[in-house]
């Protein structure tokens, strides 16, 4: 067998193995409840690239321009191995045109269209908005393509949107359930802090070291002046909380009695942080204890 016998073998076997991924895919996503459609129907096509539209609700919002060149440089060296996902939709124009909708592959997509090629190999699947939308975030959370604001916000769709539990989609993507609870928690970050990690301005080492600071977007602004390490940025936040919080009452004020540290007790509970209360006089003061803006936002909410 010749060189180009064997690249030929070669990229069949690809092919078959790319297909098995897939199929395994469906197989897993089909164990799950899947809305209207049941298990969605598979054909596997070469479609043209003028009939795939790309689908406004994926959850990828960002391509990084240098993985997107070494794709198009692999596209062009190899051809598109790996097919579409894509969904049959109306044009809408009223003469029964057909294009399709791209749930997963959209990088590919693009690359293929910078570079001229014409076909595009597609597995097409019957299947309503609601399943098309779950099948793309969980085929996006499984290749790991995602950024990791991306995938705190996929997975935060799959919790809310589809009503998984997080034990649910540790399960679907092979992770643990520390990790599923650990990467939505960066979503708690201030708007201008997701843009800073989106953008990797700050690492998601960053991010997730700053989540408790009192000003997280001061804190990252620092992280990117400084030049912090995430390792420095932890050391720090240790630090800080470290440091006591006095006690801003008057110590006259503070009188030992066991029915104003039953009250105290009560507060605490109830807003689940620290409450001071001192008498003065008829009247007194009440200090509820906070340490960033989210423990505040949380304590507003109760009112």
């Amino acid at each position: 067998m010749d060189d180009k016998d064997k690249n030929k073998e070669r990229r069949f076997e690809e092919r078959k193995n790319l297909g098995r991924g897939l199929e395994a895919i469906f197989l897993d996503l089909t164990t799950q409840p899947v809305p209207q459609q049941g298990k969605p129907n598979v054909v596997a096509v070469e479609l043209p690239l003028g009939q795939i539209k790309p689908n406004p609700d994926q959850p990828r919002k960002f391509f990084d321009a240098e993985r997107m060149e070494e794709l198009k440089q692999s596209l062009a060296k190899e051809g598109v191995l790996q097919p579409l996902l894509v969904r049959r939709m109306q044009t809408g124009s009223g003469d029964g045109a057909i294009e399709y909708q791209i749930i997963a592959g959209e990088r590919r997509w693009r690359a293929a269209e910078s570079l001229g090629i014409e076909k595009i190999p597609a597995i097409i699947l019957e299947c309503d908005n609601q399943t098309a939308l779950q099948l793309g975030l969980i085929e996006n959370l499984q290749r790991e393509e995602l950024s990791p604001l991306e995938e705190a916000q996929a997975i935060h769709s799959l919790v809310t949107d589809f009503d998984r539990t997080q034990e649910d989609v540790a399960k679907m993507l092979s992770k643990s359930r520390s990790y599923i609870a650990n990467a939505l928690r960066i979503l708690k970050l201030p708007e201008a802090v997701k843009d800073m990690l989106q953008k990797k301005e700050i690492t998601v080492g960053h991010a997730r070291a700053i989540l408790e600071a009192f000003d997280p977007e001061a804190m990252a602004k620092k992280i990117i002046g400084e030049k912090l390490s995430v390792r420095e940025v932890e050391q720090e936040m240790r630090e800080k909380a470290q440091k006591p919080w006095g006690d801003p009452l008057p110590r006259s004020s503070r009188i030992s009695n066991p029915d104003i540290e039953t009250i105290e007790e009560v507060f605490s509970k109830y807003f689940h942080t620290s409450v001071k209360v001192a008498l003065r006089g008829e009247g007194g003061i009440i200090q509820v204890f906070f340490k960033n803006y989210n423990k505040l936002e949380e304590i507003m909410g109760l009112f």
